[in-house]
């Protein structure tokens, strides 16, 4: 026989007892156990509510979980719920994780209200709370302080919450809410010491404001809304001097828009993403959208020896209609914009890109290294032409200045001439290029033509090392 512990899905196998293995009793040897490692036995075996309930430990057994310092219940209505926490006993919980599945009609939000203040009084130091199903309109449930307690995850689906008229989260540091309806500026007050808030919900007003002299991380993610108005803007100011990483998702029909009251010289980390259509509201002309940006960890290297790892900032571009506002206005808005790596991924059905990427040059012109991700979609259609129609007057006499520039990788290089043209005018552009290194595209062959005229812009600018698929381009000998 097998004893199951839901969600865990750890399995004991019991043994069975014999007079001469267990002694004259017939008590098994973990039966035999004191109390105290018996509790401890008990820990780690996962879902708490299993553990109450099965038949297949001793009834001593059952009687300890009331002492564990870990709870966890899963799967469970709030009745049944609300009596398991009755009989639990240890005064201060570690951890403690209560799920309720959907339920038709919701539980109420006098209900979930007094389960909170029954897990309150356990005191615990990291709370878990999960209701699904339906709301009961729109009553809001109230959100005790929880004084011991580090970490909150709340995941109520459609729900507001209040808290009580006095006190705050005196000790808590990191605060998840996931499909509640929110109101940042309603409870971020009440916490002084909260340094994570992840936030997945629905917003209360249009648009969100997020104050904290404490908050270090800050995730924000907008949730689909079917009653949204299609193309909304939803702006979120934030004024957070601490804060060390932002990351922002815009799902749905609304273009979440983020603003900084000041500079953030903390800020490490900085993930922007767009995931459909409608959010995107930031581009070039009529064409190009920002996907996302976001810092990643990479490591750099010079001459091919690496060395520390430095964060690069990686722009991604797609294009679609109607733009809202420019690259570089929304770079320009950024906490930080002093950018010394830009890593650029275009993505596009046409190869035309030459004048988007000097266009955000003239924003970012304090760069160090550029790397540009050129676009492969529809490159099958066009690639064995040298030329295509574009207009090369919109971009290629441009004078622009990157004078800190000195390093330029280039992935999925065509030897065709547009691409030709925006390397003449990157060297042009920048006068201590000393490092270029190019990665051809698959199809395309060094003995193709359009390869010697690059060759040839090689040679022109010997103070630069120039590599094509890894192999130094060397000056012919006359």
């Amino acid at each position: 026989m097998e004893m199951d512990l839901g969600s865990s899905g750890r399995r004991l196998r019991p043994r069975r007892s014999s007079p001469e293995r267990d002694g004259d009793n017939g008590e098994g040897r973990i039966g035999a156990l004191p109390d105290a490692l018996l509790v401890l036995v008990l820990s780690w075996l996962g879902s708490t509510a299993e553990v109450a309930r099965t038949s297949l430990v001793s009834p001593r057994w059952r009687s300890l979980w009331p002492e564990l310092p870990v709870l966890v219940f899963r799967g469970i209505g709030p009745d049944t719920l609300a009596d398991l926490l009755a009989k639990a006993r240890h005064p201060n919980l570690s951890r403690l994780e209560l799920q309720i599945p959907r339920q038709d009609p919701g539980v109420p939000a006098s209900r979930i209200s007094s389960l909170l203040r029954a897990a309150d009084e356990h005191n615990p130091e990291e709370v878990v709370f999960n209701v699904g199903g339906s709301d009961d309109d729109g009553v809001p449930f109230e959100l005790p302080f929880f004084a011991r307690a580090t970490s909150i995850d709340l995941r109520i689906w459609n729900r507001r919450f209040v808290l009580p008229p006095a006190g705050v989260f005196s000790t808590l540091e990191k605060l998840s809410l996931s499909l509640c309806r929110v109101e940042p500026s309603e409870f971020l007050p009440r916490c002084p010491c909260l340094r994570v808030l992840d936030v997945d919900c629905y917003w209360l007003k249009g648009d969100v404001d997020v104050r904290s002299d404490s908050l270090e991380e800050l995730v924000l993610r907008d949730v689909p809304n079917r009653d949204a108005v299609y193309r909304m803007q939803r702006r979120v100011y934030i004024v957070a001097p601490r804060l060390k990483k932002f990351k922002l998702q815009s799902y749905g029909h609304a273009e979440m828009k983020a603003s900084f009251s000041a500079p953030a010289p903390m800020m490490e980390t900085l993930s922007l993403r767009y995931c459909s259509i409608f959010s995107r509201g930031v581009g070039f002309t009529r064409h190009w959208r920002l996907m996302g940006l976001n810092t990643t960890m990479e490591w750099w290297g010079r001459d091919g020896q690496l060395s520390n790892p430095v964060r690069v900032r990686v722009l991604s571009l797609t294009n679609y209609h109607a733009v809202d506002r420019t690259f570089g206005e929304e770079i320009l808005r950024l906490p930080v914009n002093n950018f010394s790596i830009l890593k650029l991924e275009l993505r596009s059905m046409w190869h035309v890109f030459g004048e988007v990427v000097f266009d955000l040059l003239k924003t970012l012109n304090a760069i160090q290294r550029l790397e540009l991700v050129l676009p492969q979609t529809m490159d099958h259609v066009w690639t064995p032409r040298r030329r295509f129609h574009y207009n090369p007057d919109g971009w290629t006499n441009e004078h622009i200045l990157l004078p800190h520039l000195e390093e330029l990788e280039i992935e999925r290089f065509h030897v065709i001439d547009h691409d030709i043209d925006m390397v003449k005018l990157l060297f042009t552009s920048a006068p201590e290029l000393k490092t270029v290194r190019i990665q051809l595209f698959a199809s395309v062959s060094q003995s193709d033509p359009g390869y010697k005229e690059l060759c040839s812009v090689f040679w022109k600018n010997t103070s630069a090392k120039c590599y094509v698929n890894g192999r130094l381009e060397e000056p012919e000998e006359n």
